[in-house]
C-alpha cells in the first residue's frame, strides 16, 4: 500500500505543502489552520517537521474514538471521519503519535489527510521531495517506520510559526 512518507532531513520549511493542501480542498483563502498538514519550525535548532497522517497500520485514533466516527478506508488506507457521529472531543488528536489530526473548532470538524483521492498535492508540489507518496513494504517499511519515529520526536522540539 502507498503511504505518505516525510523525511525531515529534506524539509526546508517552505510550507508549500500546507498551501497546496488548502487549495486542493477547495479553500479560497490562504489560512493555514485549514490545512490537513502542518509544518513546525525551530530556527535555532534548524528543525522543520511535518504533522501529517501517515496512514499507520495501528490506527490509535480509531481505537480511542468514543463515538465510532473514524474508520479506515481499505482501498487507500485513509482515515475517514463521519462528521455526523463525531463529537469533536479531540481524543483522536491526542492519540495520534504523528500529529496528523487537526481539530478545527472554527470549522467544527476534524481534519485528517485524505491523500487527495490518491494523488496527494503535498507530495506532488514539495520542491525538496521531503514528502513523498510511495509504496511501503519489506525493508522499506522499516526505514519509513524510523523516519516516522524521528518525525514524532522532532515535533516536540519545534514550534508553530
Amino acid at each position: 500500500m502507498k503511504r505518505l512518507v516525510f523525511n525531515p532531513d529534506l524539509c526546508s520549511g517552505c510550507k508549500i505543502c500546507m498551501l497546496e493542501c488548502e487549495l486542493n480542498h477547495g479553500e479560497n483563502v490562504i489560512n493555514y489552520t485549514k490545512s490537513r498538514i502542518r509544518i513546525r519550525i525551530n530556527k535555532e535548532k534548524v528543525i522543520q517537521v511535518a504533522g501529517v497522517c501517515v496512514q499507520c497500520e495501528e490506527t490509535p485514533c480509531i481505537d480511542v474514538c468514543p463515538s465510532g466516527a473514524l474508520s479506515k478506508d481499505e482501498k487507500l488506507g485513509v482515515i475517514r471521519v463521519d462528521e455526523s457521529a463525531c463529537m469533536l472531543c479531540g481524543a483522536c488528536v491526542n492519540a495520534c503519535p504523528y500529529h496528523g489530526i487537526v481539530l478545527n473548532e472554527k470549522l467544527g470538524k476534524i481534519l485528517i489527510c485524505d491523500l487527495c483521492g490518491g494523488d496527494p498535492a503535498c507530495a506532488r508540489w514539495c520542491p525538496m521531495e521531503a514528502i513523498k507518496y510511495e509504496e511501503v513494504s519489506g525493508e522499506k517499511a522499516r526505514e519509513i517506520r524510523e523516519m516516522y519515529e524521528k518525525m514524532a520526536k522532532l515535533w516536540e522540539q519545534a514550534a508553530f510559526l
